[in-house]
């Protein structure tokens, strides 16, 4: 049994489980390339690029957040306390004592979300393709001065839709750039819906590039004009947008106190990480009975349940347990960390210390020569521990045969005997040379570099991006050797075998180091299984 497993059997330590792809390259030889996962991601109707890593991102504090709304005046101050309604909460409380508790809360069903662009729509033709509910546009801006601005094809989509049995809920599209234009636009959206009933929320669409040059604080203050004043007519709400726009623009105690709608495509799970109802996935949707491309959404609470308890008949589908993928959370995070090598160049450690860091993997180097140590390595090692920072190493592979792997980890070896490593030492696979070999010459490269050094005493591990990891490496590897995943942009890689680091973003800013740097998640305590098993130098 390896080092890996024996370890983890007897000190009892848990992998992090994950899924996604995506990951940066370093150098060639003498010249350097960046590679790339093939993953592309973009968001929402208007095209708004990359989700951005929930963490990463420090979001505005509510505190000085205050909406008054009624009748003839909305307006945001920064003098008063944000205060947070009620309404959201008194309702689940209703629901809770009215309609048998949590039972019903959750089920997973798919549905879709038109506009005037999908024409006229064969309701019968969608509901029978096995589509269980719709968001249908009702409109955008200010509706009450320009009644134009009614959806076409709203009172047609919503009569067709109830009539052959579809749920439907609602949204409207915003062009506010403040809290008065949200608020007219809130009652321009309940003088159109009013005379239906929903079984869906009614969710404020807010995705126009120019409102993301608004701040946080407009932009969350005109969210809770918008759904505040609906809520006050009875009307179950919610907020729509990209993941991105969600995550850095919007306070949190709004992402609390209304039900969101995301906006992610091409990923595994949105990049996204509070509480979601609904998840948007797709923008090129093709359905029977619709003519054009069309947004394809996930649902994952019970609305219909939620909104008229009394009412709903159940149908076996639901269930107590929210069937949501859940992000990798930072709360299982052990310690955050960066990766460096020669390009990040001179690096002041004790302010990197300073400002959070717990951990750095250094590049030791590449190929299979000791005399190509990366030249910053000495420096890297010996700023990183005086500044009370715990260190392990990578070394970039352009192995081609498990032969030439012995060779990679032999020099690794002669570059590293010396220093005392508290986290592993990794074989980082992500040249594109690589490329030319089977999937199972690529495992046994990674074979013979990992247990050459793991014969050394050496705790080792492997490292890519997640979609090399999914679909190049067998699975008896990740049984043998730890693994250290890269996947940006997203909620949690999309790598299902299990991983005890996760390399984040390549964009990190970190006081101490000019431009920008790789950060990294730690899942697991390796300095207290390298002293304790006397591994690394220990």
């Amino acid at each position: 049994m390896s080092i890996l497993k024996s370890l983890l059997s007897v000190l009892t330590i848990s992998a992090v489980i994950g899924s996604g792809t995506a990951m940066q390259a370093c150098a060639a030889n003498n010249a350097v390339t960046d590679i790339y996962d093939s993953t592309i991601f973009s968001e929402s109707k208007v095209g708004e690029s990359g989700g951005v890593v929930p963490s990463v991102w420090t979001v505005g504090s509510s505190s000085d957040l205050n909406i008054k709304t009624d009748d003839t005046n909305a307006e945001a101050s920064s003098e008063t306390p944000f205060n947070v309604f009620d309404i959201y909460d008194a309702h689940q409380q209703y629901v809770k004592l009215h309609s048998g508790g949590a039972d019903l809360m959750y089920r997973k069903c798919e549905g879709i979300d038109v506009s005037y662009s999908q024409g006229k729509i064969d309701w019968q033709a969608v509901k029978d393709s096995g589509i269980d509910f719709a968001i249908i546009r009702a409109g955008y801006g200010n509706a009450n001065k320009y009644p134009n601005q009614i959806d076409t094809w709203f009172k047609y989509n919503m009569e067709e839709a109830q009539k052959v049995g579809m749920d439907v809920g609602i949204y409207w599209y915003s062009y506010a750039m403040d809290v008065e234009g949200a608020y007219e636009e809130a009652e321009s959206c309940y003088n159109a819906i009013k005379d239906y009933t929903l079984q869906y929320p009614v969710y404020f669409d807010i995705e126009e590039p120019s409102q993301s040059r608004l701040s946080t604080f407009e932009i969350s203050a005109m969210i809770d004009a918008f759904c505040s004043r609906l809520e006050s007519k009875g009307y179950y709400v919610g907020l729509y947008s990209y993941a991105s726009l969600l995550t850095t623009k919007v306070y949190q105690s709004i992402l609390d106190k209304y039900d969101i709608w995301v906006a992610h495509y091409g990923v595994s799970s949105p990049a996204y990480s509070n509480d979601y109802g609904i998840w948007q996935y797709s923008s090129t949707g093709q359905i029977n009975g619709i003519s054009t491309p069309v947004d394809l959404d996930h649902c994952y609470k019970n609305y219909p349940y939620i909104i008229s308890p009394e009412t709903y008949d159940p149908d076996g589908s639901e269930t107590g347990i929210s069937p949501v993928q859940q992000p990798a959370s930072t709360d299982n995070v052990v310690a955050k960390g960066i990766d460096v090598s020669v390009w990040q160049t001179k690096v002041d450690w004790n302010k990197v210390a300073k400002s959070g860091v717990d951990f750095a993997i250094i590049r030791a180097g590449y190929g299979n020569l000791a005399s190509q140590k990366d030249k910053y390595f000495d420096a890297n090692m010996e700023g990183a521990k005086k500044a009370g920072i715990d260190c392990g190493v990578y070394w970039y592979s352009y192995a081609s045969s498990p032969e030439d792997a012995v060779l990679e980890a032999n020099a690794c070896y002669e570059v590293i005997k010396g220093h005392k490593l508290a986290y592993p030492v990794y074989y980082s696979l992500e040249d594109e040379c690589l490329n030319s070999l089977t999937n199972e010459q690529l495992t046994a490269v990674v074979d013979a570099f990992c247990s050459t050094l793991e014969k050394k005493g050496y705790y080792v591990g492997v490292k890519s991006y997640a979609s090399l990891l999914s679909s190049r490496i067998k699975a008896d590897i990740f049984n043998k050797y730890d693994v250290w995943v890269a996947h940006y942009g997203v909620a949690r890689p999309s790598f299902t075998k299990g991983f005890n680091m996760w390399q984040y973003t390549n964009n990190g800013n970190i006081n101490g180091i000019n431009g920008i740097v790789n950060c990294d998640y730690a899942y697991i305590n390796f300095p207290k299984i390298m002293k304790e098993a006397h591994l690394n130098g220990f």
